[in-house]
């Protein structure tokens, strides 16, 4: 079997509306059952803009670019409005292993000023208050993971910190 995709090329993922992937291996699976066996090719993939990994069969991929125009590709590539990872396959915590400082909290507090006096006060507090509760979530999920070691509430709390560097701009 002759693979579609090469290594290195960019590709899209049925199923992962908007979102570009990188093919970073691929195998060949022969699968055998009780009425026979069958040969496919089977693609392992890590999200080009978030680092999310996944398998993926051939019939479900779609070719966005060659591995030669990758680059080219991504320096041009329109990467507001992302999707958000379906599941985080890297976590925050083991590249920023403690939670929020005092300090950091305020400094997100002063962006928050600054914003409140372009918008009304009211959207500014709806927004606070949003990313209280963000806090409030990670908080809580990083305590868990911390008490139970769970990978579960790590992955969780990764989730949330990524919702909150989207809400304070970063």
């Amino acid at each position: 079997m002759k693979p579609k995709f090469a290594i290195g090329d960019i590709v899209a993922v049925d199923g992962y509306k908007d979102r570009i992937f990188y093919v970073d291996c691929w195998r060949e699976v022969t699968q055998h059952e009780e009425y026979g066996a069958f040969d496919y090719i089977e693609y392992d993939l890590t999200d080009a803009i978030n680092g999310e990994w996944l398998e993926a069969d051939s019939d479900d991929l779609r070719l966005v670019c060659r591995k030669s125009a990758s680059e080219d590709f991504l320096m041009t590539y329109d990467m507001t409005n992302y999707p958000e990872p379906t599941s985080t396959a890297f976590h925050f915590a083991d590249y920023f292993p403690k939670l929020p400082s005092v300090e950091s909290v305020a400094e997100l507090g002063k962006g928050l000023e600054k914003v409140a006096s372009d918008m009304t006060k009211k959207k500014a507090k709806e927004e606070a208050k949003k990313i209280d509760g963000l806090l409030d979530e990670y908080n809580d999920y990083m305590r868990l993971y911390a008490t139970f070691g769970d990978a579960e509430y790590k992955t969780k709390a990764d989730g949330v910190m990524t919702k909150l560097r989207r809400e304070a701009g970063e």
